[in-house]
């Protein structure tokens, strides 16, 4: 397989981090060039990746002491990443690895693969929280209406693409928070690369940075990524 780059956004994710970075290791092997961009960390995040970058030769990481969002974290990762597949995953690694590393082989066909927990699944199907996967629906409900993004899941943490796809669409991004996802895929549409969806299976995990105050952000980027139309 063609290397693969994975970038993890992860701010005080000393519970969570290693755990991630052990089981991408299990999965991909030596196939993958992993990056971990801390962002405003305060806990013992920093110590678990210098101590994983001294075993690790293809492990990367970036520590930045303000706080860069979710977005932003991933912006500084997809400008030093290395592979001719270049994505992104969250830090609860609440994706199934191995049915992702799969699905990369379609990159063969198409642009870009977006991991869903939503696509061919019921409300009741999706393992989160009911107050989450209201929020959820009620946010694809406006990118569907506002950006004509039609997928059944914009936010889930795991997205693939080509290099040639990074390289094209530039590190210029509206939102640096949670509604980078929306934008990042705005601007590969916009530039007629192919796009497929795919249900990935996914558990929660508990730990998530997400808070409702974070939605008035999103929303507040949502107006401006419409308004850049």
């Amino acid at each position: 397989m063609t290397k693969v780059s994975i970038i993890i956004p992860a701010f005080n994710e000393e519970k969570r981090i290693e755990k991630t970075l052990k089981n991408i290791a299990l999965v991909f092997k030596n196939e993958t060039e992993t990056i971990v961009i801390s962002n405003g960390s305060t806990d013992k995040t920093i110590e678990i990746l210098k101590s994983w970058k001294s075993k690790n030769v293809d492990f990367k990481y970036l520590d930045f002491s303000q706080k860069l969002g979710k977005g932003g974290a991933i912006i500084e990762g997809l400008k030093i990443a290395k592979g001719e597949i270049v994505g992104f995953i969250d830090a609860d690694d609440a994706f199934d690895l191995g049915y992702i590393k799969q699905k990369l082989e379609e990159l063969n066909q198409v642009d870009c693969i977006i991991a869903s927990k939503w696509k061919n699944q019921n409300f009741f199907q999706v393992d989160e929280p009911f107050l989450r996967k209201l929020l959820s629906r009620g946010w694809n409900l406006l990118v569907r209406v506002l950006l004509n993004l039609q997928y059944k899941d914009t936010q889930a943490g795991a997205k693939f693409f080509r290099k040639g796809v990074r390289d094209r669409i530039g590190a210029n991004f509206i939102s640096k928070d949670f509604a980078f996802d929306v934008d990042l895929l705005k601007k590969i549409k916009g530039n007629n690369f192919r796009i497929k969806e795919i249900y990935v299976p996914s558990k929660f995990i508990e730990g998530s940075t997400f808070r409702l105050k974070h939605c008035k952000t999103m929303f507040k980027d949502l107006i401006k990524i419409w308004r850049s139309n």
